[in-house]
């Protein structure tokens, strides 16, 4: 590394000596040789190439052509009233029931100071989660009591051993 950072400055010193004498003098010309008239002739060529008119499909052809997004009109078919069956009754077996809600289960990500982290939002002890309620904080877990007697136990799931936050 530090064979890299020598080779480094000593770059960066001879570009600035390199630098010195056009930063006095402020003027800079470039000194262009003029092309040779066989490479001047050759682009002349090239010009000339692509000068002609060119020729494309007539117009009378693209009106021709059928409009992919246009639909063809649909003649209503028509029956008589005698042969029609009245609508089906709409019963609670045809219904399509609603869509279950599946709520993701509860996570445990960080415990800090009197707070945790549960599935992405912070919590005291005391406020509500879901239908229970953050009874106590311990160093890796917490307890949630639910209704009826219920507790529920969440650990920490994953943890960084290089990162430690120590609060007195």
């Amino acid at each position: 590394m530090k064979r890299s950072v020598y080779v480094l400055l000593t770059g960066i010193i001879s570009l600035q000596a390199a630098l010195a004498p056009l930063s006095a003098t402020n003027n800079i010309t470039i000194n262009q040789q003029p092309q040779s008239d066989k490479e001047l002739a050759w682009v002349d060529e090239q010009i000339q190439a692509i000068l002609p008119s060119r020729i494309g499909v007539p117009d009378g052809s693209i009106n021709a052509l059928h409009d992919p997004i246009k639909l063809k009109k649909v003649a209503p078919v028509t029956t008589k009233s005698d042969h029609l069956l009245a609508p089906p009754k709409l019963t609670s077996s045809l219904l399509p029931s609603p869509p279950k809600v599946v709520e993701e289960p509860l996570r445990l990500l960080a415990i800090m100071n009197k707070s945790v982290l549960i599935n992405g939002k912070w919590y005291k002890a005391g406020e509500s989660v879901r239908n229970f309620t953050l009874s106590q904080i311990r160093n890796n877990s917490v307890l949630l009591s639910g209704p009826k007697n219920q507790q529920l136990i969440l650990f920490l799931t994953k943890q960084n051993n290089n990162i430690k936050i120590i609060t007195k």
